[in-house]
């Protein structure tokens, strides 16, 4: 029996902030079917996709932000991270994809920014271990998916989004509200599987993300670089031939470093109250029907360390919540 067709992928578009500061995106990986092993929410799958396969995704994540008076009239109250995706499946062991985010994110007294994001490509290679390190065959048995998977990926973005959004008041916007970098931020990333039985499966992931410095039209800024330390479990809770139904839960960790912005002497320093770690506990459930999945999803931080905690609004890990929802469809093309 050959490996699953139903593909989906899971993009992970995460912002934080201080009062007036910062966001990041990455983008992650999931491969799942009724054939084989399950696929988490956010957590990136080593899995390939098969080759001649075409995929295509939509994604919708809501953030709402908690208030707090330090920061009135200017909280940041939600965000809104889309992004439509295409991914190819070149050889059996080789993924290419590309994103492309649109974002909408809306701040108290400020108003909304909204626009595209940066374009972001991605290359997979992935690797299986049976008597040896090696790449991923063409075909592969029901047997042959319980061994070990791993997968090297590697991405980077291009800075398509716009940098120069205003708000109701005509100001430009500080760079966390914009929808652009302004400059590439390459990433490199490893995931591993394994089948711990017929019903449930274990992922890992481990990623680091870096941001360039840009030129602002009022200032010179560069984000913190983001590392992540993913894990989950999936069970499958049904299955038949065509149709399958999973249930994930996840611990997702994120730590980030100080954001930078260059001061009057032309140098850049760090920046207070920006940057520190969390972490998400999440849960989802994901169904596949034939080429197409759903998946929804929905995180909450459980634990964090964030530096200046007390002036930070709006950031990764004072969240009220983050909900997503994942719709797919794979097939092959000639």
């Amino acid at each position: 029996m050959t490996r699953s067709r139903s593909i989906s992928v899971a993009v992970a578009a995460l912002s934080f902030a201080s009062p007036v500061r910062a966001h990041h995106g990455t983008a992650a990986v999931g491969v799942g079917g009724p054939e084989g092993p399950g696929a988490a929410v956010e957590t990136t799958s080593p899995l390939p996709l098969p080759q001649g396969t075409l995929f295509a995704l939509a994604r919708s994540e809501l953030v709402s932000f908690r208030k707090y008076a330090f920061a009135d009239p200017n909280n940041k109250s939600s965000s809104s991270f889309n992004t439509v995706a295409l991914g190819y499946g070149v050889r059996p062991w080789l993924s290419v994809y590309i994103f492309q985010p649109w974002n909408l994110k809306r701040q108290d007294g400020v108003g909304r920014s909204a626009g595209p994001g940066d374009t972001n490509l991605m290359l997979s290679m992935a690797f299986k271990y049976d008597a040896g390190l090696q790449l991923v065959p063409e075909k592969e048995s029901l047997d042959d998916l319980a061994d070990w998977h791993f997968s090297l990926w590697l991405s980077t973005t291009l800075p398509v989004g716009p940098t120069l959004g205003t708000d109701d008041r005509g100001a430009f916007f500080a760079p966390d509200m914009q929808t652009g970098f302004g400059a590439p931020s390459p990433a490199v990333g490893f995931a591993v599987l394994k089948q711990l039985s017929g019903d449930l499966t274990w992922l890992a992931e481990a990623s680091v993300q870096h941001f360039f410095p840009h030129g602002y039209r009022f200032t010179r800024y560069q984000f913190g670089r983001e590392t992540r330390l993913n894990g989950a479990l999936v069970y499958r809770a049904f299955g038949t031939d065509r149709f399958r139904l999973d249930l994930s839960g996840e611990v997702n960790g994120l730590h980030l470093q100080r954001d930078r912005e260059q001061n009057a002497a032309g140098s850049m320093e760090v920046l207070q109250a920006s940057g520190g770690a969390i972490l998400y506990a999440a849960a989802g459930v994901r169904a596949i029907l034939g080429s197409f999945t759903a998946a929804l999803g929905l995180r909450r931080a459980a634990l964090k360390s964030l530096n200046e905690q007390a002036d930070q609004q709006g950031s990764e890990g004072l969240e009220k919540y983050r909900a997503a929802l994942t719709v797919s469809w794979s097939g092959r093309v000639p």
